[in-house]
């Protein structure tokens, strides 16, 4: 009880959910931060994903800004096209999004070729390596003291102690 609103298990649950997808999605937005989105492709190769994934993971990551960069120039283009509320109903965006989607495949068609110009044959080459550290070492360990920590203390009941 937290004054007069009374927690059940069932909101600490989904506190607790709640809590643990956006810890999940932080850790996720600092990695590719501070390792960069190559770097982390690179190193999903080495765990031994399928370069398959890792490669359409790169493209996906590349050519979505430029999709959306190309989205956003069409919207503009219908913008200055239409006056006041004229060209904004459903069929308009529904025409809209099968330009993209025509104009979409036409550059697929264009990369395609000249990846195939270059000899592409579905492995990304970096040209720095990766090396394990002292450092690196250091923050697995320094994680996994804290994640037993955390393990072994029962945090719910802790946090619950302290509303009662």
């Amino acid at each position: 009880t937290i004054g007069p609103v009374t927690v059940t298990g069932g909101w600490m649950s989904y506190l607790s959910i709640i809590v643990r997808f956006l810890l999940t999605t932080a850790a996720a937005l600092v990695l590719i931060a501070t390792t960069g989105f190559h770097g982390v492709c690179h190193a999903l190769e080495r765990m031994g994903v399928p370069d398959v994934f890792a490669v359409q993971l790169l493209f996906l990551y590349r050519y979505l800004f430029v999709l959306a960069e190309e989205a956003l120039t069409m919207m503009r283009a219908r913008d200055l096209r239409s006056f006041g509320r004229r060209g904004t109903g459903p069929g308009v965006y529904a025409r809209v999004i099968g330009h993209l989607l025509l104009k979409t495949y036409a550059r697929a068609q264009r990369v395609y070729a000249a990846m195939l110009s270059r000899a592409f044959d579905g492995h990304v080459r970096v040209r720095s390596t990766l090396r394990l550290r002292g450092t690196d070492v250091a923050f697995v360990a320094a994680c996994a003291v804290g994640f037993a920590i955390a393990r072994t203390v029962n945090l719910p009941l802790l946090v619950g102690s302290l509303f009662v």
